[in-house]
């Protein structure tokens, strides 16, 4: 048999070739299905969920005692007809008489579930005409307890004496202190900042005349969650700035 051609031979060489690349690649491919199949056999997973709750301020479960009013008493609340806000003393249309005093004293209080809160309260009198002569000295004014404190002096509004006040924003301090105080329930009950102020005084200089039609004093609670930094250095600072805002809302 004549010997191959050079160019037979090459051919030869070529289809070797091919037949080892086959192999090979026939081997690569074996390999990776066997990663591929021990990569699935020793393989983990593992799914963690995290349920996430929100803060709440609750109404008060029972209304305040009514001889300890910093503390909760046994009636029970109305949650169709009561708030956070109570006045425990106040009678409907109470009459103004000039020189007597006017039961009236705003409590504010939170249910027994409640994050601690920081808790304000705005007054705004509107029974004077503002052009009425000597109009502030004429005005019905209140005097603070001792667990409440103006937030600030531009915040509050004075008849001209001292301690005498007809309008503003007020914090609870708790103990008196010049700081907002955090309410916080205990013991599985409610909580109480007790009374603003506990009664209003009528001027002996007050006249008929001077007195709006439909004369009214209007008192708005603010309770802002004490967890709530903000921005701000601190929680307390930042529900100072939050209650200055809502205020402007209410004057």
């Amino acid at each position: 048999m004549p010997g191959k051609t050079i160019l037979e031979r090459k051919r030869t060489m070529e289809n070797k070739k091919k037949k080892r690349y086959g192999i090979i690649a026939a081997l690569l491919l074996l390999v990776l299905a066997a990663g591929v199949g021990t990569y699935a056999w020793l393989s983990a997973t593992q799914t963690k969920v995290n349920e996430f709750t929100v803060g709440s301020i609750d109404k008060p479960e029972v209304k305040p005692d009514p001889d300890q009013p910093n503390k909760p008493g046994t009636d029970s609340t109305d949650p169709s007809v009561d708030g956070y806000l109570f006045e425990t003393k106040w009678t409907d249309n109470s009459k103004m008489i000039p020189g007597t005093t006017i039961n009236k004293n705003p409590n504010v209080g939170i249910g027994k579930d409640s994050d601690s809160s920081y808790v304000f309260i705005y007054v705004k009198n509107a029974i004077v005409k503002t052009n009425a002569e000597n109009a502030l000295a004429k005005t019905p004014y209140f005097t603070l307890n001792s667990n409440w404190k103006p937030v600030a002096t531009d915040q509050v509004k004075t008849n001209g004496s001292e301690g005498q006040y007809v309008s503003g924003l007020f914090m609870y301090t708790a103990d008196g202190t010049s700081t907002p105080a955090e309410l916080t329930p205990a013991d599985g009950k409610a909580a109480y900042t007790g009374e603003l102020f506990s009664t209003v005084h009528i001027p002996a200089g007050m006249n008929n005349t001077d007195v709006v039609q439909g004369p009214a004093m209007t008192v708005s609670c603010y309770i802002f969650g004490a967890d709530q930094k903000g921005d701000k250095a601190d929680a307390a600072t930042n529900a100072l700035e939050q209650a200055k805002e809502w205020a402007k809302t209410q004057a």
